[in-house]
């Protein structure tokens, strides 16, 4: 694929010989053994072989400059919209799409008032979209921006690229998007275990990770998916446009459906709501005691919850109104949901309200935004005309602004929301603090190399939870990166990533890190946390576990959150009590002293053959530094899929 680099060039694109054979005779004025000359002789952009197929078909030049006529529209309004800027200094109009205020709550948000006095404004960017889809993602990147000759390329290249990648993906996609209407299980379907890849790992974390729901959620790609804070509900959105919300439950086990076909090579256990341990079934325990484990490559300690996460598969939402493919999404802490989009606007949404209820305009696409974690009444946006704003959400205006040279293409917050991170289309990031809504800008780091980058675009930022000093960078490079201000003490690599909507992320107990990549992979890493002095240039990581997903976007669930947040994510500890593993050291001997029957009931060492429990002693061992069970990863792909992924395998040694 292109790359970002200053020096513009058009793309290029080549036939197969096989291909080129099979299609003679389609070209009948053509001569038989020169009538592909013009492809293969030298390679040629696509405007000069078109141009040289049209005379070679004996057609008027007209029916060149006809065609190209098509894929233009009338920019008059854009430009009008670009024009019409407020007091700002050229920030961004200061137009608000007015819609209902918000109903009354309890929540900090009821207070979010449109204001009566602001005119409401509508553009209408739809007149260049009568023609099929293809046409539409050529119309939108060839507008013209008032900005320099190099960002407008930068911008064109930056978009085509998006598109492109999602139009080849989709290519062998079916269009068979379907509406259900409740909960549905896999249509009674067993989960299936999932092929795990390991690179250069001591320890298989996951061990057992089973197919959880596939649902077709959109029609086209899913460009950005986002779960709430809380954890109860999905946010998903894309190229067709509309934002989806999916509602999150913990649903009751069904040992038809979510217990997969016995493997003689692995050990089953299941848990109960006491978090008490023990067989999973009768004839399950007949298997593991009728003869011993047969161990291989693929065995694992498998341990099934009580209850397993679920997506519903009707939407609870569907937002409409975006005229433009949507980017990014962010939650705030009373579920009111932002989407930035490429029709340059971020509109303001919330569960349980069927419409919009604010539009913020820009003066161009809008590539990231964030609430402030801190106080809902304020969030940050980042444009691809090099201007990142903080937003008051009463009155939809603008009440702080700064601007770089570069494209934005991630922000974020710190978790205090005082200050954060602003990362560009060259590798840029740029550390800032803000004192009352007023952005102070401080140092900034490249993260690329002198040497020219093919690929040097920041796509992502994530504070480490327990250490908000740590940042997990993703980077079109290829690589994932772990900074402390401007040092980088981290670097992670497997994926692959030239230019995508791609951003990896922590688990909730940030001893993970999460990715997707170009490779229909997804990756996970062991975050290594650096001690000691800072490195300029650490020592790359390069283990790492993998599955296939075809996924544009795979993030970690960070599971329920109770509003007294006593509940805990269930990876953050084994799912069952710590008196069950320390009976694992009073396991029989084999003497007369301390006979097998009269070990407690609830040990599952008194319900396994020898080989059984020491490979089930040897996982919980493993266990004790780290481990991913009850880890869900849902994914989201580039053929409008929804797919979710669930760990139940205790760390196995390599």
């Amino acid at each position: 694929m292109d790359s970002f680099s200053d020096d513009y060039e058009e793309s290029r694109f080549f036939d197969a010989l096989e291909h080129i054979e099979q299609d003679t005779d389609f070209f009948p004025n053509c001569n038989k053994n020169q009538e592909y000359d013009m492809w293969l002789s030298a390679p040629q952009s696509v405007k000069e072989r078109r141009t040289n197929f049209i005379r070679r078909m004996g057609l008027s030049q007209d029916v060149l400059e006809e065609e190209n006529s098509v894929d233009k529209c009338d920019d008059t309004k854009g430009d009008v919209f670009i024009n019409r800027i407020t007091e700002n200094s050229g920030a961004v109009l200061r137009t608000s799409y007015i819609e209902d205020e918000f109903s009354s709550s309890r929540s900090s948000v009821s207070s979010w008032s449109t204001d009566e006095s602001s005119i409401s404004r509508r553009i209408d960017l739809n007149e260049c979209r009568n023609v099929d889809d293809s046409s539409k993602l050529n119309n939108l990147s060839q507008v013209e921006f008032n900005t320099p000759s190099t960002t407008n390329k930068l911008k064109e290249k930056w978009l085509t690229r998006l598109r492109s990648f999602t139009c080849m993906m989709k290519n062998n996609v079916k269009d068979d998007f379907i509406e259900s209407n409740s909960l549905t299980r896999n249509q009674g379907k067993r989960i299936q275990r999932v092929n795990v890849r390991q690179s250069r790992r001591r320890l298989k974390e996951l061990s057992a990770l089973f197919t959880g729901q596939d649902i077709q959620a959109h029609k086209g790609s899913i460009l950005t998916m986002k779960f709430s804070l809380d954890g109860q509900y999905l946010a998903s959105a894309g190229e067709d446009k509309v934002v989806r919300i999916w509602q999150i439950v913990e649903d009751e086990r069904l040992d038809t459906i979510d217990i997969p076909d016995v493997d003689p090579s692995c050990v089953y256990f299941s848990v109960n709501n006491l978090s008490e341990l023990g067989p999973l079934i009768v004839e399950k325990d007949k298997i593991n005691k009728s003869k011993s484990l047969r161990k291989t490559p693929d065995s694992a300690c498998i341990i099934f919850p009580p209850k397993v996460f679920r997506i519903f598969e009707k939407p609870l939402h569907e937002f409409v109104g975006h005229n433009g493919e949507i980017l990014d999404l962010s939650w705030s802490k009373n579920n009111c949901l932002l989407s930035s989009s490429v029709d340059k606007t971020v509109r303001l949404w919330r569960v349980g309200v069927d419409h919009c209820l604010k539009v913020f305009s820009h003066s161009d696409y809008v590539t990231c935004i964030q609430f402030n974690p801190v106080n809902d009444d304020y969030f940050i946006s980042g444009s691809i005309d090099g201007k990142v704003r903080i937003w008051a959400i009463n009155g939809c205006q603008v009440v702080d602004w700064t601007e770089t040279k570069d494209i934005i293409t991630a922000v974020s917050y710190r978790p205090d929301g005082q200050g954060g991170i602003i990362g560009s289309i060259t590798g840029t990031c740029r550390f800032f603090n803000i004192s009352d809504n007023h952005f102070q800008l401080e140092t900034q780091m490249c993260l690329t190399s002198k040497k020219k980058s093919p690929c040097k675009r920041i796509s992502g930022f994530q504070f480490l939870p327990q250490d908000p000093s740590k940042i997990l960078v993703t980077c079109a490079d290829s690589q994932v990166r772990i900074i402390d201000r401007t040092n980088v003490v981290g670097k992670y690599k497997g994926l692959r990533n030239t230019g995508n909507q791609i951003s990896s992320s922590f688990t909730l107990d940030g001893k993970h890190i999460v990715s997707a990549s170009e490779d229909s992979n997804v990756y996970l890493w062991n975050y290594i946390n650096q001690v000691g002095p800072s490195f300029s240039q650490p020592k790359a990581v390069k283990s790492f576990e993998c599955f296939s997903s075809d996924a544009s976007v795979a993030i970690p669930w960070p599971g329920l959150k109770s509003s007294n947040k006593s509940q805990e994510s269930s990876i953050n500890s084994l799912p069952f009590s710590s008196s069950t593993y320390f009976s694992l050291d009073s396991s029989p001997k084999g003497t007369a002293t301390w006979p097998e029957e009269k070990l407690p009931v609830s040990s599952p060492s008194s319900l396994m053959s020898k080989s059984h429990h020491k490979f089930f002693k040897a996982s919980c061992q493993s266990s004790s530094n780290s481990h991913v069970w009850g880890l869900v990863i849902v994914t989201a792909g580039w053929d409008g899929r929804i797919r979710s992924y669930q760990n139940y395998g205790l760390p196995v040694p390599l």
